[in-house]
Parts: C-alpha cells; sequence; structure tokens
C-alpha cells in the first residue's frame, strides 16, 4: 500500500521528466555513468513515484543520494518508499540521518509522526504532528494526518474533530470527508452532526465534496432520496465526480429507480477507469430492469476484468435463473461459490437452480449450507420448505417453516406459509392459528396464501376467516 505524505510532486515538466527518465533507465542498462544534477534526481524518484514504480524510484534515490546526499527531498522520497514496503525501521533511520543534515527541517518531524502512525505508535505520533502543527504552512495537512492517527486508535470522536479542523482549513480531498462520516457513524454521533453537514454546502455550495458527504449522510441514516438529492448537486457542480455518480446510483437502487441509477452507473464508467465492481452494479440494475441480457453482458464485462469477482458470476447465474436456463445458471453460480463459499446468497440461488432441475439432494444441500449461513433470511426457508412441499412432504415443509419461525418470529410470511403447509396436512386448528398470526403482523400480505390453494371454495373459506381480521 502506497503512503503518500504531502504534495510535494508538482511543479515539474512531466515531459521534461520522461526524457530524463528514459535516459536515466539507458545508464542503468548501459551501466555507464551520465550526469544528472540533484533536481533531476528528485524529479526522478518523485516521476516513478507517483507511477507507483517503487523500485525504480528507490534506485533514483540511491544512486542520487550517493551524488547528492544532503538532499532533501530524496531523502525523504526514500522514506515514503521504505513507508510504502512497510519497512518502518528503515524509514526512521533515513529520518534519523535527514534530521542530522536539516535539523530544522518541520517535515522530517511530520513525517516521524506519519510513521509513528503507521507502525501504530500513536501516542508517539499525536506528539511529531502536535510538534509539526505549530510550524507548519499547510495546517490542513497535519489535521488530515492527525485525524487519520486518532481513527487508527479507534478514537472516532477525535478524529472527527480533526477531520473537521481539515475541512475548514480547505483540506479539499474526498478522503477527508468520507473518512469524516465514517468516524462520525462509529461515534453514532452522525445524526446529530446532519446540521454541520448541511452548514457545509450553504457556506460553499459549489464544493462537490461537501454536497458528497451530505448525500453519506443521508444513506447512512436510511434517508435515500434525500442523499440522492446531494449526490446530484455533487455531480451537477462536478459533471465528471465518479465517486458522486456511483453514489447517487446506489442512492437510485435503494429508492428503486432502476432506471436512472443504470445511468448513473453508465456515467461512472465515462468518468474513470471501468472496474469490476462498477460493471457488476450496473448488470444488477439491468437485472432489476428485467433486461437479462444486457444484464448478463455486464456482469460478463466485470469477469473479463476480474476473474476472481465472485458476485459478477453470481450475477450472470442470476440473469440466466430469470432466463429459465437452468444448466448454464448452475455452472456460474458453482463458480460462485468456489470463489465465495460464504455467501448464503450464492447457495440460495443454487438451491432454487437445482430445484428447477429437478435435482432434490443437490438443491437440499444448497439450501442447507445457505441457512447455516443466514438463518435470517426468509427467502432460504420458504424456497427450502416449497422443496418438501412439492414432494407432497407436508409435515417436513411444515417443520422447515417452524425452525424459520424460530429463528425471525416477526415475520408474516413464514406465518402465512405455515398456515398453507397445515391445511395440506390437515391440521387445521394448528393452521388457523398460524394464519391468525400471520393476519396480525401483517393483514396486507395475506393475497399469498391464495397461491397456494386455486380451488374455490377452498379461497371462499379462506376469506372469510381472513376478513374477521380486516
Amino acid at each position: 500500500m502506497q503512503h503518500e505524505f504531502s504534495d510535494r510532486f508538482d511543479g515539474f515538466d512531466d515531459a521534461d521528466v520522461k526524457a530524463s527518465a528514459e535516459r536515466f533507465e539507458e545508464m542503468l542498462k548501459s551501466k555507464e555513468t551520465i550526469f544528472f544534477d540533484e533536481e533531476t534526481y528528485e524529479q526522478l524518484s518523485e516521476y516513478y513515484l507517483l507511477k507507483s514504480k517503487w523500485d525504480m524510484a528507490m534506485k533514483a534515490c540511491r544512486i542520487g543520494l550517493q551524488h547528492y546526499p544532503y538532499s532533501i527531498e530524496l531523502l525523504l522520497d526514500k522514506v515514503q518508499l521504505h513507508a510504502n514496503y512497510e519497512q518502518f525501521d528503515e524509514a526512521m533511520e533515513v529520518l534519523d540521518t535527514a534530521s542530522t543534515y536539516n535539523p530544522a527541517d518541520n517535515e522530517i518531524t511530520y513525517m516521524r509522526g506519519v510513521i509513528c502512525n503507521l507502525m501504530g505508535n500513536y501516542e508517539e505520533a499525536i506528539e511529531y504532528l502536535r510538534e509539526s502543527l505549530l510550524l507548519s504552512d499547510e495546517k490542513e495537512t497535519v489535521y488530515f494526518q492527525l485525524a487519520q492517527t486518532y481513527q487508527n486508535w479507534q478514537k472516532f470522536e477525535e478524529a472527527a474533530h480533526f477531520f473537521k479542523k481539515a475541512i475548514r482549513n480547505k483540506f479539499q480531498e474526498e478522503i477527508a470527508f468520507y473518512e469524516l462520516v465514517f468516524c462520525l457513524e462509529q461515534a453514532d454521533k452522525l445524526e446529530e452532526n446532519l446540521s454541520y453537514f448541511q452548514e457545509l454546502v450553504d457556506d460553499d455550495p459549489y464544493s462537490q465534496f461537501a454536497w458528497f458527504a451530505l448525500g453519506m449522510t443521508y444513506s447512512r441514516l436510511g434517508k435515500h432520496k434525500d442523499a440522492a438529492f446531494a449526490y446530484d448537486y455533487a455531480v451537477t457542480v462536478k459533471e465528471d465526480f465518479a465517486s458522486g455518480w456511483f453514489n447517487l446510483a446506489h442512492a437510485y437502487m435503494n429508492i428503486n429507480n432502476f432506471i436512472d441509477a443504470k445511468e448513473c452507473y453508465a456515467n461512472v464508467l465515462k468518468h474513470e477507469a471501468p472496474t469490476a465492481e462498477v460493471y457488476t452494479h450496473l448488470g444488477a440494475a439491468c437485472e432489476k430492469l428485467e433486461k437479462y441480457d444486457e444484464a448478463y453482458k455486464h456482469y460478463r464485462e466485470a469477469t473479463v476484468l476480474d476473474e476472481n469477482w465472485d458476485d459478477a458470476w453470481f450475477g450472470m447465474g442470476s440473469a440466466l435463473y430469470e432466463q429459465e436456463r437452468w444448466f448454464e445458471s448452475v455452472h456460474f453460480t458453482q463458480k460462485a461459490i468456489k470463489l465465495n463459499e460464504e455467501n448464503a446468497d450464492y447457495w440460495l440461488l443454487l438451491g432454487d437452480t437445482e430445484s428447477k432441475l429437478g435435482n432434490f439432494l443437490s438443491s437440499n444441500e444448497a439450501y442447507t449450507q445457505a441457512v447455516a449461513l443466514d438463518s435470517n433470511n426468509p427467502d432460504i426457508w420458504l424456497n427450502w420448505s416449497l422443496l418438501f412441499f412439492e414432494q407432497s412432504q407436508y409435515s417436513k415443509a411444515f417443520e422447515i417453516v417452524y425452525d424459520g419461525i424460530s429463528e425471525m418470529p416477526d415475520d408474516s410470511d413464514l406465518f402465512y406459509r405455515a398456515a398453507a403447509y397445515l391445511i395440506f396436512d390437515g391440521s387445521y386448528n394448528e393452521a388457523y392459528k398460524y394464519l391468525e398470526t400471520g393476519l396480525i403482523l401483517d393483514y396486507d400480505a395475506h393475497a399469498q396464501i391464495y397461491d397456494f390453494f386455486p380451488n374455490l371454495d377452498t379461497q371462499k373459506a379462506l376469506h372469510r376467516i381472513i376478513e374477521q381480521y380486516k
């Protein structure tokens, strides 16, 4: 993981540095000595760091320091590289060397705090960072690092305090807003800070990050329409704000606006490099719109980008299931399970598909795995019980639903299903009790029981009972 400590990578001509990089790499291949001045070595190390070519950046630092051992920029870049490799002791040694040459350099103090944070020495990190704050010209960066240190220390209220200070001092990076919302949520202080986020957008209505943070806050509070409104402002302020489009799409999915969700996920792909995650969400939106061929296509694109993205394989299985292509669906669902055996939804889909194929034993095994992973999903109990009901094993079907009721005593669907199975089993008095409970829990859900009794006389008898609870 790369750890970036400052914004020292600005102000050089990329074309010139690229030409210097070509000369530098040619020097390494030929093993001939080519002269580079101190500034060029500094630019080379930073150029390679930005491109995540850490080995080349380290070579630029080492060779540069052989010629210019007092270069603070090269020393600090070397510290960052050691941190990237999680070589924290080595990073501290380089900082000791740098402080010998530049004892008054405040960035050395700052980076000591950063390294201590990464090492888990949080108290020491706070001391260095507070010392650095006194002399820093970039207080917003130090506030941000203090916030991250407290967050890693699991002190979320203190972390939120310093994230707010960073934002107040114009730290304009998405991560600060995102982590602030996270810390307030962890501290159970999110709702009482809603007014703070509203003030952010009032103070700076052209900040996409302020609108984004307000949207995240609404999302976490389950206010998805309000969240969509805020995210929509974020992408209006900055049209190429990919994270804003992504979260706006999620908000639309949560309010069942699948058409706009699909469009928003497509906009994410316009404004950032495609990922398996985005393609999978786009596929899910298409699936909700019953555009199964298009959904399958996007799920497939996700697996091309990342063949280990299990959710995309599951998506293909789901899309094929909806098209009644059972044999193909089983293949992709099993692929998802091989990648992630702990997802109950995958086992549920496999159980449903094996049932459609008439594979009773395989279906029963899949449902058993699903309920072991998630006993609070009523669909698993309902579908599993249906497997036995269709075999006319009414007592066993009821037993499964009964076990589900033990896990979820407030789920009306389970009670309605139990009543249906008991009627088929001839246990009418017992069925009446379960029907009564279902009606008390959710009267409007009663229509489902009629699906099991196409006989008009039976429906009339049930209707008379149900009407008593209207």
